[in-house]
């Protein structure tokens, strides 16, 4: 009886374990990163999601680890690495990478209107840390900066969820 009783309380713990972790919320890891801060963005760079631009010319970039997450909720640890820029970050759903957002070139931003933010974090200090939580469907979803130029250098990258 002793044996079956330490077999079962094993199980029960084991599926414990089992049901939290499928219920345990995913994290990204977000950086925000510029290499040149703002020399050479008075310019469009044209690198821009849906652009075919040579991403090895992006003088900003967002990079997000992991880039795949299973459906439900998930938390965005944003860090800003610059050293003198503030940045923000937005998430959007998009159909997929080859998709173009419509462009604002008068203030060199993302038309905002177009398209459905999720979540964002806006005004990131230099090497700040923010982060936001969102219960996502599956699909794919852009992390972009909307500061002026900031998108077209690069400053955008895509998630997708399962």
């Amino acid at each position: 009886m002793l044996k079956l009783l330490k077999r079962a309380g094993g199980v029960f713990i084991i599926t414990a374990l089992t049901a939290t972790a499928a219920y345990a919320e995913a994290v990204v890891q977000v950086t925000l990163i510029d290499k040149a801060g703002m020399a050479g963005l008075s310019k469009s760079m044209k690198l821009g999601m849906g652009m075919k631009g040579d991403m090895k010319n992006a003088k900003m970039a967002v990079n997000a680890n992991p880039k795949v997450v299973t459906r439900g909720t998930v938390k965005f640890n944003v860090t800003n690495l610059a050293s003198e820029l503030v940045h923000e970050v937005i998430l959007a759903e998009v159909n997929d990478e080859n998709q173009t957002l419509t462009y604002d070139e008068t203030r060199d931003v993302v038309d905002e209107e177009t398209i459905q933010t999720l979540g964002q974090v806006a005004e990131i200090a230099p090497s700040r840390t923010a982060s936001f939580t969102l219960d996502l469907k599956p699909g794919k979803y852009i992390l972009y900066c909307n500061y002026g130029g900031h998108f077209m250098a690069g400053m955008w990258t895509v998630v997708e969820v399962e």
